[in-house]
């Protein structure tokens, strides 16, 4: 049986040809575990500089100026890093915000949600005192802890924060619109931080049953995220 041959000239091809990286994406953040470091190693000195006199002293005058780092201030921050090294052992809340910001503002809104338009305002019943609510689009939401932004002093306080993608757009991802620079979010009292812990981790769970210290307190926090479509009364 004989294939008669065809010049490689007269072959042509056409195709589309799709490329995914769940790592990498242009004009974006990356997604390692370096980006990771430097995305939490900021928090982390923040956090251990509030009990470590010695990170708060002042450096060596002309240092900024020498060209070659100096023996001294080397062994000075091998100090510091092996000390942060030990306090991140034992740490369970990292505060990482550039990452998880950047990955909630170019997130897609949930699919069921269109453009955003139907999650524009809130459905269902009204969270009350006596309600039983849950987390709805928790992969479009991110809970983290951040110092007050509102802040620029060395006295900031900490406050959580709650960004997500229920409201992006659509149409407009991917295509370098203003739009997407828009950040969708709560902003609530590190007080709060163990109550929204329950309704991030509980399939379901009684308002009354949350961890503040007030009725008034725990009808606001429900009502705030249920105003931002983030819960549900079941």
């Amino acid at each position: 049986m004989f294939k008669e041959s065809i010049p490689t000239e007269c072959i042509s091809y056409t195709g589309t040809h799709l490329g995914m990286s769940q790592f990498q994406i242009p004009q974006r953040k990356q997604s390692s575990w370096g980006d990771f470091l430097l995305d939490t190693i900021s928090g982390l000195v923040f956090d251990t500089a509030k009990e470590d006199v010695e990170l708060r002293t002042g450096i060596p005058r002309q240092l900024l100026l020498q060209v070659e780092s100096t023996t001294v201030a080397t062994r000075r921050l091998s100090g510091f890093l092996r000390t942060l090294a030990d306090r991140l052992e034992g740490t369970k809340e990292l505060l990482s915000s550039d990452m998880k910001k950047d990955f909630i503002m170019h997130r897609l809104p949930p699919y069921s949600a269109g453009d955003g338009a139907e999650l524009s305002t809130p459905g269902g019943k009204l969270p009350r005192l006596d309600s039983v609510v849950r987390l709805q689009f928790k992969d479009h939401i991110v809970l983290t802890v951040l110092p007050d932004q509102d802040q620029s002093d060395e006295t900031q306080e900490k406050m959580v924060y709650i960004y997500h993608s229920l409201k992006n757009s659509r149409e407009t991802h991917m295509m370098g619109n203003e739009e997407e620079t828009e950040f969708h979010g709560l902003r609530f009292p590190l007080s709060h931080l163990d109550a929204l812990k329950q309704i991030w981790n509980s399939p379901a769970i009684s308002v009354k049953d949350l961890k503040l210290t007030t009725d008034e307190e725990k009808e606001s926090l429900v009502l705030s995220l249920w105003t931002e479509c983030l819960i549900q009364v079941v």
